[in-house]
């Protein structure tokens, strides 16, 4: 089971997973390894940016980000 933009892997989804991701596509070392699954949380099948302003933005509960894709 995949539990979408919990990145880190601790069960949770907050700010920590937004870190993750932002450092995953930044190519920071320690990052390296992602569930792509996870990941794509605007669910346009790419891992890329907007994935991290999308959760950013689930997670501060802005209006029309509502759920993760």
């Amino acid at each position: 089971n995949v539990l979408k933009g919990d990145l880190n892997g601790d069960g949770k989804i907050n700010g920590k997973d937004v870190t993750y991701l932002a450092r995953n596509i930044a190519n920071w070392t320690g990052y390296e390894s992602l569930d792509e699954a996870a990941a794509d949380v605007n669910g346009d099948g790419k891992v890329n940016g907007k994935d991290v302003t999308y959760l950013a933005r689930y997670i501060a509960k802005w209006t029309g980000y509502e759920t993760l894709k």
